[in-house]
């Protein structure tokens, strides 16, 4: 084992029936981009579900799905009878920032008046273990990098996340893991394996010996867990983390849309 000391989603402009990546939610990002990037203006018509189904080979369950979806979400509104349209500047500002991981540790660690920063614990390598495998769609023991990090609100421990991701792909990671751990998301954009999708599970948990040391809390203190995978833009599976949170610490808040009934 070799030790170290210590030292937001976007789709191409296309639908890839290849990834495992719902096609309705493929679709969905598509039609962000698109607004956000001014393709589709404020209170102006979007195509309607027939081109979007000759347009992309989609079937009219999952353009309907995509569309109700950003109905809902407050980026578009309809017009009985006349189409459906992008939202009002105000909505879509609501709905970019619901679009975001309700979850996002350093975003929270901030609005509580906190500086975040990140302390890299140590970096290895070893055989990937047959939960690792199956997130990172890799065969059981093909060798993964594995990172472990400390997030920290000023100088109180907050999470500890470990991060596994295929050895193959950064062969020389451990010669700049120092600097690239600070912003990893970033550092894999810049090497060509663009985040685009993360998929999240959150569930509840207790601190064991380990994290109980680490995040300086007592043993079977409640806990938030957060598993992420994080896949590149040709669907390919980056990234696994697991992050143990200190639950006393962080709350997050959130605004949604609601379209009112009548």
């Amino acid at each position: 084992m070799m030790c170290l000391q210590k030292e937001v989603i976007h789709l191409e402009n296309k639908i890839d029936k290849n990834m495992p990546i719902p096609l309705y939610y493929q679709l969905k990002q598509l039609i962000i981009n698109s607004i956000n990037n001014g393709v589709y203006k404020e209170n102006e018509a979007i195509p309607t579900e027939y081109e979007f189904i000759g347009n992309y080979k989609l079937s009219r369950t999952t353009v309907r799905q995509a569309l109700n979806e950003l109905v809902n979400e407050g980026y578009l509104y309809r017009k009985k009878g006349v189409g459906t349209f992008v939202s009002c500047t105000t909505a879509l500002k609501i709905a970019q920032s619901t679009n975001l991981p309700l979850y996002h540790i350093s975003s929270m660690i901030e609005e509580s008046g906190y500086v975040s920063s990140v302390e890299l614990l140590q970096l290895f390598f070893e055989p990937a273990s047959q939960e690792v495998a199956k997130a990172l769609e890799i065969t059981i023991g093909e060798v993964v990098w594995v990172m472990d990090r400390l997030r920290m609100a000023n100088k109180t421990p907050v999470s500890f996340s470990r991060t596994y991701f295929p050895k193959k792909y950064l062969g020389n990671f451990d010669e700049i893991a120092a600097k690239a751990s600070q912003g990893f998301h970033a550092f894999l954009d810049s090497q060509g394996y663009r985040i685009t999708a993360i998929k999240h599970l959150l569930i509840p948990g207790i601190t064991d010996e380990t994290t109980s040391e680490i995040l300086k809390i007592p043993v079977k203190s409640p806990m938030m867990i957060l598993k992420d995978i994080c896949y590149s833009n040709n669907g390919t599976p980056i990234e696994y983390s697991i992050s143990s949170s200190n639950k006393a610490f962080l709350e997050f808040t959130s605004t949604s849309i609601r379209k009112p009934t009548v």
